[in-house]
């Protein structure tokens, strides 16, 4: 695929959550699955979880479980919560990524389709909290990545075109081209659908970390 070199004038990175940041996806279909089992539910696959993911996780629910839903929300986070609270980790080099891209100057922050509960939990379990300036996250009623850029873009006075988001998912690179904001797409994650990705033609895929790291001209992270 035939990629841009970086732009000179690129100073903000925006990253997407789940897929991106960590390989947390498993964790809020099992989440959604043990909150099927809890409230004596069939319980859907992954496929069709993930079908439903474009709202937060509220959204999800209120499409999924229907007339229980209101009693459904609260069970999934206590869920999330607990398996957050078993162990997850940011993939290998990300920390190091982020902080020596603070330091080289680029600001950073986070937009995602989760709600705000939802990142705040994850980006806590992971330690990451501090990397970030700003993080949004999404919509009950679908998807609001692009205007969630936008916002962020405005409040630091950064142009479109010096601003790069690194996601995950195919509609991630049509959610940041539509606002003309660089498409990045992350490749590494257990998830990944890296044909889908490919389909829609991102400005660059990275398969690793250590990719992203090298295209950002950022040493060192291979150490430690």
């Amino acid at each position: 695929m035939s990629t841009p070199n970086r732009p000179e004038t690129l100073a903000a990175l925006i990253f997407d959550l789940d897929g991106t940041l960590a390989d947390t996806l498993p964790v809020v279909v099992e989440a959604f699955q043990k909150t099927f089992v809890d409230l004596d539910l069939p319980v859907r696959s992954q496929s069709e979880i993930f079908s439903n993911f474009g709202p937060t996780e509220d959204g999800v629910v209120k499409a999924m479980f229907g007339d229980v839903s209101d009693r459904a929300v609260p069970v999934f986070y206590e869920n999330y919560q607990r398996l957050l609270s078993a162990g997850v980790s940011p993939f290998s080099k990300m920390q190091s990524l982020l902080s020596a891209s603070r330091v080289k100057g680029y600001r950073l922050a986070v937009v995602t389709g989760k709600s705000e509960r939802g990142a705040a939990m994850t980006l806590d379990a992971l330690g990451l909290v501090d990397e970030f300036e700003l993080v949004r996250g999404g919509s009950d009623d679908g998807i609001v990545k692009s205007a969630a850029m936008m916002e962020i873009l405005d409040v630091w006075g950064i142009a479109p075109a010096a601003a790069a988001y690194i996601g995950d998912h195919p509609l991630d690179v049509l959610e940041a081209r539509s606002v003309d904001v660089l498409a990045l797409s992350a490749g590494w994650a257990s998830t990944v659908d890296l044909e889908a990705i490919e389909a829609v033609h991102p400005d660059e895929l990275f398969l690793t970390v250590e990719d992203l790291a090298a295209w950002l001209c950022i040493d060192g992270i291979m150490e430690g």
